[in-house]
């Protein structure tokens, strides 16, 4: 994706091979702006003057929008109308006395960050979002606490001094919430401050917390990726070989819910049912579901959808630098399982969508096996659903 900061950028010098190998759910990194050159390179992203036409031109409601401060705590009815409308003025006045403004999943009003999710989630495989917090100078949002997903911080604006701790809870749970009080934090391991242009990386269960520094308001986006874990695999597979195996569909034992139950006999039965589903799963039919569930969820590129002029014999496409999709037939039709969802042709679009995927350059007569009405048609339907982009002449 020309112009989108990359992960190789983004973890630059280590860069993403000796990131994926050496840091991805192991350990933090911290990359500074003075190693790459380039202590504005997180603002073509955003802006704490776009945050202010977003607040001051937009409106939010509750869940869009919220507000958090260490001390006093802030309340959702502090700023959070009758309706579920989100009073922007008293964000304003709550920024002024020290409240952090957070904006959760920017990225689906914001085109750049938009762009840079996406660069990432073909690169991770996994959903990918952003939280934005903008902080007054010398306030603290959160107490120590950590995420149960891997996260990129990338400061914008302002400097903001971090504190890294340990990973009591080790590696937590999609759905596993910090408790406070539930684990010590204890002495920090690693203290720092992120500077414009800084990257931490942190990875989910490392304790931290953050406070920006006196003189100057601090933005930065935090950047998480909510993965598919083993565990998630191995459920699906499981359920995938019961489809196949009259064994994995039997009942549990009578009585199992009684104290003298015999688990050691249960034990057995467990052992050679997981043995059966090992052999009977479908490796490829369970990544398939993952690899066409995953590209259906993401949200597509739709833009340039509404400036281009009509289709004709002359128009030529190409597959968006950013989309990603796979095929799919059914021995009558073909689909391009892509973001937003299947966009499905006649089979004899095949050849013509096997060139789309490689890279390729086609028009209306790569279409042309299915009439003069459908392979227009076909050009302007990967178009209409953000796979292609023309290509200037």
């Amino acid at each position: 994706m020309p112009g989108v900061l990359s992960l190789d950028q983004l973890t630059a010098p280590a860069g993403e091979g000796r990131f994926l190998r050496e840091y991805w759910e192991q350990k933090a990194l911290h990359c500074r702006a003075d190693e790459t050159g380039s202590a504005d390179r997180f603002t073509p992203l955003l802006s704490s003057a776009a945050i202010d036409a977003l607040i001051s031109g937009q409106r939010f409601r509750e869940g869009e929008l919220s507000l958090a401060r260490s001390e006093p705590r802030i309340a959702p009815g502090d700023y959070v109308l009758d309706n579920g409308e989100i009073d922007r003025g008293a964000v304003m006045r709550l920024w002024q006395q020290g409240a952090t403004i957070i904006l959760p999943h920017l990225e689906r009003r914001h085109a750049p960050l938009a762009q840079f999710c996406r660069q990432l989630e073909s690169v991770f495989s996994a959903h990918v979002q952003t939280n934005i917090y903008l902080t007054p100078a010398g306030a603290q949002g959160f107490h120590t606490h950590y995420d149960n997903h891997c996260v990129f911080v990338c400061q914008v604006e302002g400097r903001k001094r971090w504190r890294l701790y340990d990973t009591p809870a080790g590696t937590p749970f999609r759905g596993e919430q910090f408790t406070p009080g539930k684990f010590a934090a204890g002495e920090p391991v690693a203290e720092f401050v992120l500077e414009p242009g800084d990257m931490l990386y942190v990875p989910r269960g490392l304790m931290h917390d953050a406070v920006s520094e006196a003189g100057s308001h601090s933005l930065h986006i935090t950047t998480g990726i909510i993965v598919k874990t083993l565990a998630d695999f191995l459920l699906e597979a499981v359920a995938e070989a019961s489809l196949h195996s009259a064994h994995l569909r039997r009942s549990m034992p009578p009585g199992f819910h009684l104290d003298d139950f015999d688990r050691e006999g249960l034990r057995a039965v467990f052992d050679g049912a997981m043995e059966e589903a090992r052999r009977t799963a479908d490796l490829d039919a369970v990544v398939d579901l993952f690899a066409d569930t995953f590209l259906r969820s993401r949200q597509p590129d739709l833009s340039g959808g509404l400036t281009g002029s009509a289709v004709t014999a002359d128009t030529r496409i190409r597959k968006r630098p950013a989309a990603q999709m796979r095929l799919g037939q059914d021995g009558r039709h073909v689909a391009l399982v892509m973001a937003g969802g299947d966009v499905s042709f006649d089979e004899p679009a095949l050849p013509a969508l096997q060139a789309f995927i490689a890279g390729q350059i086609v028009s209306q007569a790569d279409f042309a096996a299915l009439g003069d009405d459908k392979a227009r048609e076909a050009l302007e339907r990967l178009l209409a659903f953000g796979a292609a982009e023309r290509v200037q002449t």
